[in-house]
């Protein structure tokens, strides 16, 4: 619907792309950005940009809809870099740790831990996980795709490998607290 006209949208149309699209993002930023004013903010920062990013849009790259998620990534990162959130745990796992998840681990736990991770990891579990998002979208997404789309998605996967060891890290520590 949206491909056809695009370039030429003028902000009343803007409307429905906001309609169809804006459910999914605020579950997607407010994963993430869990206070939901902010998140509320991010995805209409998101809009705004998008609206005025139009002609950059390239729909033989991405659906709009993936475009979308592009921006609102982006905005989400920022968002939290501002806030400048601290880490206690560590970004260099060993290869003895495991990336398998406690069979104990409760939601409460999991969430818990996973709000510690650095949100760039959080931001990468949320699309693959709870997006189902394919590798080469996330690497659309992130804005990481480079000339070999083969090396950019078994990066990727090593860095969720890398991020479920520190997930296993940190839900250890939280059940010996």
């Amino acid at each position: 619907m949206f491909k056809n006209h695009i370039h030429s949208m003028r902000v009343e149309d803007f409307a429905p792309m906001i309609s169809q699209h804006g459910p999914a993002l605020m579950a997607f930023v407010g994963r993430i950005v869990t206070i939901q004013e902010d998140a509320e903010d991010v995805v209409q920062e998101t809009f705004v940009t998008a609206y005025e990013h139009l002609n950059d849009y390239a729909p033989e790259k991405a659906s709009l809809k993936t475009w979308l998620f592009r921006i609102a990534y982006h905005k989400a990162l920022n968002h939290l870099r501002r806030r400048k959130r601290q880490l206690e745990i560590p970004f260099l796992v060993g290869e003895d740790v495991p990336d398998e998840l406690p069979d104990t681990t409760t939601a409460e736990q999991l969430d818990e831990a996973i709000q510690e991770l650095p949100p760039e990891d959080q931001m990468l579990l949320q699309l693959y996980y709870f997006d189902q998002r394919p590798l080469k979208e996330i690497a659309y997404i992130t804005g990481t795709a480079s000339d070999s789309l083969h090396r950019e998605v078994s990066r990727l996967s090593s860095q969720l490998h890398r991020i479920r060891q520190r997930l296993r890290i940190i839900l250890t520590r939280l059940k010996d607290e």
